[in-house]
């Protein structure tokens, strides 16, 4: 079954932005444990009944906003090019981490795994997978071609390619204007036939 349910009058975008909008905000500076529908309805100027006409629940509600911030376009198309796609990639995903509430988000699911491990599995299966399944696709259909290493480790290259931007991010260390050319150029090295 749907995370929403299709109830009530007919859907409003611009009503569906607002609450997403404003559920994204709370989420990012209170965490999901501190969250409440009633709080995501006074931000979006609604009203709680209206948001549980749209959702069931504050983990269903939460599932969509992390969609929404995602947004429409997915993830961006492949060109052929091992390394231009990398870059892309790693330009999108970079994109995605700099709006304002991402990383917030990663905190509030991390540090509330326990309490509520739903967020952080919501997080894993409609953002991080995708992304890390992306990047395992491209390299290992770059190493059938013969175009990096038969032992390069496919994992760990996906590891290092996105775990780079958290580390930086992190350590409040400045994420360099090029950091997606730099870091493919120095992870392919390594994975390069010689």
């Amino acid at each position: 079954m749907d995370s929403k349910q299709l109830r009530g009058r007919p859907r409003q975008a611009e009503l569906d932005r607002r609450i997403l909008e404003a559920a994204l905000r709370l989420l990012s500076e209170g965490g999901y444990a501190h969250l409440s529908l009633e709080d995501v309805a006074t931000a979006a100027h609604t009203t709680r009944a209206t948001i549980y006409l749209r959702y069931v629940s504050k983990a269903a509600l939460v599932a969509d906003a992390i969609l929404y911030a995602r947004g429409t376009s997915g993830l961006p198309k492949l060109s052929g090019n091992l390394r231009q796609d990398l870059v892309t990639q790693l330009g999108h995903f970079r994109a995605s981490m700099e709006t304002p509430y991402s990383m917030a988000i990663i905190g509030s699911a991390l540090a509330e795994e326990r309490a509520t491990p739903e967020l952080l599995a919501t997080l894993r299966e409609h953002i991080v997978r995708s992304r890390r399944e992306m990047l395992r696709t491209l390299l290992h259909e770059a190493q059938t071609r013969n175009e990096l290493m038969p032992q390069a480790h496919i994992e760990l290259a996906v590891s290092q390619l996105l775990g780079s931007y958290y580390a930086l991010a992190i350590a409040g260390d400045p994420i360099p204007p090029d950091w997606p050319e730099l870091l493919v150029d120095q992870v392919l090295s390594g994975l390069l036939p010689g």
